[in-house]
């Protein structure tokens, strides 16, 4: 009846966080990439001090990608500092 629960990988995130990333692969192909960037604003809002100036963080994207359990380039998500792309996740 309860889903099995874990310690969250990032106690300043928490669990809900761990649950967005892991619920990636199966939203929409149309709407994947803005679910993406919703999950590393969060990464940003919960540690202020990777967000530069500009609202930009490298350590935020870089932090989502560790974090997840599989390859989101595999779903079609690129890091902006890999890939050349404006970060504009907020």
């Amino acid at each position: 009846m309860f889903l099995d629960q874990k310690k969250p990988k990032d106690y300043d995130c928490g669990y809900n966080l761990d649950l967005m990333i892991e619920a990636l692969p199966r939203v929409d192909e149309s709407e994947r990439l803005e679910y993406a960037k919703r999950v590393v604003g969060l990464i940003k809002q919960s540690h202020p001090n990777w967000v530069d100036e500009q609202g930009n963080s490298k350590l935020a994207w870089d932090y989502f990608f560790e974090l997840s359990e599989y390859d989101p380039r595999d779903y079609g998500i690129q890091n902006p500092y890999e890939s050349g792309m404006v970060d504009d996740a907020r």
